[in-house]
């Protein structure tokens, strides 16, 4: 049984499961608290030794709403919300199962990995990524943000377009990323990179590409996010069924699964380009 951001105070049996609680009510949570929601699924263990004023300053969102978030899942405070969230990412598995099945760990790995290549793959707009990859092969440059593991997805698909021979600038420093971004107008592409769609500083940039009046791509795992709200075009890839802790690499794969999407689009685009 989850929590429900409606609902009255959890019962220690729903508070088993907090970070799939979150994970099921964030695309029904108001932008702040989504913010914190995506922090706390991203990085769980850390949460445990930040003050309250830590964690919003890491989420960007304020004090009360962290305390909001907290009684809407059913915890007095954010006290009790941490030793919650201590029992649950510190609960030891049963020893019998490891005994039992050997391969148990790799098959679930497998199970989560498979589900998000075919998500992905559902999701996957065949017109729009033909229209996309016209306007990216006439492109005069395209430049690709995101923060942390969305960062070395945008450096993989600026590498492919590269290949392509297409000007292409992946950035993970976001300051870099919005000097840059001045130079951006008509005739170029921005492309923003983010799991939960709610990184602020990739946000930012997608907006601030727009303005320039470039073309804005969003590729998310959330297509009702602020990100997706920023994009012109929206490429969603997996769901946001992983709990990333540990800083996994599972939720890579729906992204990749788009990225090479979008690069068979493109050869097409620039067979029929060179066919001219």
């Amino acid at each position: 049984m989850t929590m429900s951001i409606n609902s009255p105070a959890a019962t220690a049996a729903e508070r088993e499961s907090i970070l799939s609680g979150l994970q099921e009510d964030i695309d029904h949570l108001p932008n702040a608290l989504a913010r914190i929601a995506k922090y706390i699924l991203e990085n769980p263990e850390k949460v445990l030794h930040h003050s309250v004023g830590e964690l919003g300053e890491f989420a960007g969102s304020g004090e009360a709403s962290i305390l909001r978030l907290c009684r809407q899942i059913g915890f007095s405070g954010f006290r009790d919300f941490k030793l919650a969230l201590a029992a649950e990412i510190g609960r030891p598995r049963p020893p019998s199962t490891a005994a039992q099945q050997p391969n148990a760990a790799l098959q679930t790995l497998h199970d989560t990995m498979a589900r998000n290549l075919g998500i992905a793959h559902s999701n996957a707009d065949l017109e729009a990524l033909e229209k996309l990859a016209e306007v990216i092969a006439a492109s005069r440059r395209i430049d690709l943000y995101g923060a942390g593991m969305s960062g070395v997805t945008g450096e993989l698909l600026a590498y492919r377009l590269l290949r392509v021979g297409l000007t292409a600038l992946a950035f993970r420093n976001s300051n870099m990323a919005h000097e840059v971004a001045n130079g951006l107008s008509p005739g170029c592409v921005a492309i923003g990179l983010s799991i939960s769609g709610l990184t602020v500083d990739t946000v930012q940039f997608l907006k601030g590409a727009r303005s320039a009046g470039a073309l804005t791509v969003a590729i998310t795992n959330r297509a009702r996010s602020p990100l997706g709200k920023s994009a012109d075009f929206i490429l969603q890839a997996s769901g946001l069924d992983d709990h990333p802790i540990g800083g996994t690499l599972t939720p890579m794969i729906g992204k990749i699964f788009v990225i090479e999407s979008l690069m068979l689009a493109l050869g097409k685009a620039m067979d029929k380009s060179v066919a001219k």
